[in-house]
């Protein structure tokens, strides 16, 4: 007679502690290369103690009682249900477990799921079920990660011979000062309400959100935010347009938003913004301002205007993936 194995799904639980431990830490030691994580994942105790703290939550897979896969969200940063990470072990059957997994995640979350978006980024391996997660009520919009490599010697050069129009005469560009919040949420929620970015972050969508969304950046919830990097586009005395910049780690920045008032668009200030910005991060970190060795940024990859807009400033394709997005039932 076959061996039948048994599959149960089953929220963490203190009495899981020593048997879940090898599993997350296969994770942790492939987080890199399987997940394209650029920090390093949270030590197994600090993990758990976001657990037990109610900061994440999770469900562990068990085959015969042992783990071997689990799924990791959190409840509470935004407005979203936002599903962090899927990972199993081998290579069998992976998409049935991540299967077993998401239809927990969503058996348990059901009342959630009718006041709030499930976003899922399938990174590295998990694009593999990008396939699949569509029957779960999921849609997909493709992403790109653009790189700026910060330490080639030619960079600054480079993106200072950027051949952009000259910035029309009534524009400034300008350092992020706290007095331009106001406009500066405004600006975000203008440029953002209408594309892809508000179907898996609907912040975007309220300017209440915009503003949650901007005073999450400017206090460091996101990474430490850059004011002297960051760029405000000044027409008539008030901002028009922004460009903001922060530390995803010691060597990471990232540009978290760019944006334009729609009345000022298709006249290249984006990339006036975006030049500036990548110039100042240049310079800081060829002067050891910072040891940056590279700059990141996401943008929707069916965005001709978004892709053209990095391109044109010396950025190129880092890598794609799959931005999974469940709306509101």
């Amino acid at each position: 007679m076959a061996n039948i194995t048994i599959f149960k799904v089953e929220p963490y639980n203190k009495i899981y502690y020593k048997i879940f431990s090898g599993i997350y830490n296969d994770f942790r030691q492939n987080a890199k290369s399987d997940y394209n994580f650029e920090l390093t994942p949270l030590d197994y105790d600090t993990f758990i103690k976001s657990i037990e703290d109610g900061l994440l939550s999770c469900l562990i897979l068990f085959e015969d009682d042992i783990p071997t896969g689990f799924l990791v969200y959190t409840t509470i940063i935004s407005e979203s249900l936002e599903l962090n990470l899927i990972h199993c072990i081998g290579s069998e059957n992976i998409n049935s477990k991540r299967k077993l997994l998401m239809e927990k995640f969503i058996e348990i979350n059901m009342p959630l799921l009718r006041e709030k978006v499930v976003t899922y980024p399938l990174l590295g391996k998990q694009n593999a079920f990008a396939s699949d997660i569509e029957e779960f009520g999921f849609k997909l919009v493709n992403t790109n990660v653009m790189y700026y490599d910060l330490t080639d010697k030619t960079a600054l050069t480079r993106v200072k011979e950027t051949d952009l129009n000259i910035l029309p005469s009534e524009y400034t560009i300008t350092n992020w000062k706290t007095i331009y919040f106001k406009d500066a949420a405004e600006i975000i929620h203008q440029a953002y309400k209408d594309t892809s970015d508000a179907l898996f972050d609907p912040r975007f969508s309220t300017l209440h959100g915009s503003k949650d969304i901007l005073e999450k950046i400017t206090n460091n919830i996101y990474g430490q935010f850059l004011p002297g990097i960051s760029k405000v586009l000044i027409y008539k005395k008030r901002p028009v347009g922004l460009c903001l910049a922060n530390l995803t780690n010691d060597s990471i920045a990232n540009i978290p938003i760019v944006g334009i008032l729609k009345k000022h668009r298709n006249k290249g200030l984006g990339k006036h913004l975006l030049k500036h910005t990548v110039e100042n991060l240049i310079t800081s970190a060829q002067t050891g301002v910072w040891g940056l060795t590279e700059l990141n940024a996401s943008c929707d990859a069916d965005s001709a205007v978004s892709v053209n807009m990095y391109s044109a400033v010396g950025f190129t394709k880092h890598y794609s993936y799959q931005q999974a997005y469940k709306p509101k039932i």
